[in-house]
């Protein structure tokens, strides 16, 4: 799952969630986030310890204190120094030797810009949804379309005008 971009300023507030998806745990204290041309370390930041047991999920997140006030319940979070694009890139997971463990590519017209949603992966798709992040349900829930309301004369300073006619 990747929030990439949040509603107004985004700056401290990033994350990505990474899945275990196989049948064992996975120790991830020498692994690292690769981003923007940077192979940024993980430093464990909550949680009881760095390992991502299997089906467990665990948030990178560039700043956890940030994060931890929004997701208090998040579980494991890493902290790592980061900022996503919020037009798209290439992330990719490196384990200990800088292999790379896994990789996703994303742009802004796969959704979640600005509004309030993050992209989860969905099979080999991204798709955009309400965030979850700690927790790998399986389930995801569209983002709430915003409705533009029209302005109404119901407000005592407006007066409905006519045009006058000359005669």
């Amino acid at each position: 799952e990747v929030m990439y971009d949040l509603e107004g300023a985004d700056s401290g507030f990033e994350w990505i969630e990474i899945t275990n998806t196989g049948s064992v745990a996975v120790d991830v204290s020498e692994w690292r986030l690769f981003e923007g041309g940077t192979n940024h370390t993980l430093t464990l930041a909550a949680g009881s310890g760095s390992v991502v047991p299997a089906g467990g999920s665990a948030v990178i997140a560039d700043n956890p204190e940030k994060f931890l006030v929004h997701w208090p319940s998040a579980g494991t979070v890493f902290n790592s120094a980061f900022s996503l694009s919020n037009t798209g890139e290439m992330l990719a997971l490196k384990n200990a030797k800088l292999e790379v463990v896994d990789q996703v590519s994303y742009t802004a017209a796969l959704g979640a810009a600005g509004d309030s949603g993050s992209l989860h992966r969905s099979g080999e798709q991204l798709v955009a949804a309400l965030p979850s992040p700690g927790v790998f349900s399986g389930e995801l829930t569209p983002v709430p379309k915003k409705q533009n309301v029209a302005p109404t004369a119901t407000s005592p300073d407006l007066k409905a005008v006519s045009p006058s006619l000359a005669t």
